[in-house]
């Protein structure tokens, strides 16, 4: 069990999780589509598999211990989380910092204008689980970016019916790795 940093008063604790389970559930959210497909060939990998371990292995995740919670106020919770700290999104995003809260980007062209973000909205599913790091008080994702900031910039008039849980870790380590922006080259 983790502790939960105080800011964040909707998770509930379902159970562990193992690494494995997690990434086969990002397998079966990503691995199908045309725009991720055509993202880690661009960085020259032969798999959507072989790129996205090599995004995680900086986080030696299935040496961590996991645990699933469900998130029972997205909408309050999710503009406190702070992003994944990716090189693509401190560059985008973060004007340089490794990681900032959703709250303080929701109005950056990258996010309001993104159209992933956008059909995210629109749709969002009717069950997803995010995957983050306790580090310094603070939940930071580390894969779900776009479904966390359509949680975070809602459409009050779209209704969310949706069963959130969040895969969470602590990270022991003094800094935060960045992750992703590896190439196979």
């Amino acid at each position: 069990m983790l502790t939960i940093p105080d800011q964040y008063t909707s998770l509930e604790l379902i159970d562990s999780i193992t690494w494995d389970k997690i990434f086969d559930t990002w397998r079966q959210g990503e691995a199908h589509q045309e725009s991720w497909k055509k993202h880690w060939e661009e960085r020259d990998f032969d798999s959507w598999d072989e790129w996205r371990k090599a995004y995680a292995a900086p986080l030696n995740p299935e040496k961590l211990g996991w645990f699933l919670y469900k998130i029972n106020e997205p909408l309050k919770e999710f503009p406190e989380i702070y992003g994944v700290p990716s090189h693509s999104w401190i560059e985008k995003a973060y004007d340089g910092k490794i990681t900032m809260q959703l709250k303080d980007i929701l109005n950056l062209p990258i996010i309001k204008a993104n159209q992933k973000i956008i059909d995210i909205k629109k749709n969002f599913p009717a069950k997803t689980m995010l995957t983050g790091l306790i580090w310094q008080d603070k939940i930071i994702l580390i894969e779900g970016m776009h479904r966390a900031c359509a949680l975070a910039l809602p459409d009050l008039s779209i209704p969310l019916e949706s069963e959130i849980t969040i895969a969470l870790t602590n990270w022991p380590e003094k800094n935060m790795p960045i992750i992703g922006g590896n190439y196979k080259k």
